[in-house]
């Protein structure tokens, strides 16, 4: 039950944190990996971004601190796992989805794209070896929140470089009707 309380207080801090930040959502979905706010995050500054990823770990963080030192303190403890598995960074993990932000900052977002994939893809190796040499279990999620992290990714990429061919072949059609109209 502490587990479900502390996932909900991260979730609310990211829902309070995208109405305060004026984020716009279409809907909330409930999957096995927490709450999703379908949002167009395209748009919106990288700042809002960093704000909006780190506001759900920082709220396990707080909690964490405000109750250590009670009788509370199992469910601190909680809020302390839950803001270090957040804070890994694999996309779609809130720690993953900071870099990324701060990556897109630098770099054009193909080759963050790129960078995402093979972090996960190392994320994934190194803790399917840590569930076999400890034989920890736990670890089990993070390899399926990697995976994902990688589908998706190459999912954008593909969908990015779907659209930058059809645009350039779009531009040189119409290049050629004006390039027609002048000769005619």
């Amino acid at each position: 039950m502490s587990l479900l309380i502390a996932l909900a207080a991260h979730e609310i801090a990211h829902l309070f944190f995208a109405i305060l930040l004026n984020i716009k959502f279409s809907r909330v979905k409930i999957s096995l990996f927490g709450f999703n706010f379908d949002a167009n995050l395209e748009n919106i500054s990288y700042f809002k971004k960093i704000l909006l990823f780190f506001s759900g770990p920082a709220c396990n963080l707080l909690l964490y601190a405000g109750i250590k030192n009670t009788e509370y303190f199992y469910f601190a403890n909680i809020n302390l796992f839950l803001a270090y598995i957040n804070l890994v960074p694999i996309v779609p993990l809130d720690g993953g989805n900071i870099c990324k932000t701060l990556m897109e900052i630098f770099l054009p977002k193909d080759t963050v794209s790129r960078y995402i994939i093979m972090t996960n893809t190392f994320f994934v190796i190194s803790f399917i070896t840590i569930i076999h040499i400890y034989k920890n279990y736990l670890y089990f999620l993070l390899v399926v929140m990697g995976l994902k992290g990688i589908v998706e990714e190459n999912r954008y990429f593909l969908e990015k470089s779907i659209i930058m061919r059809y645009n350039k072949i779009k531009n040189k059609q119409s290049r050629k009707k004006w390039y027609l109209k002048i000769l005619l």
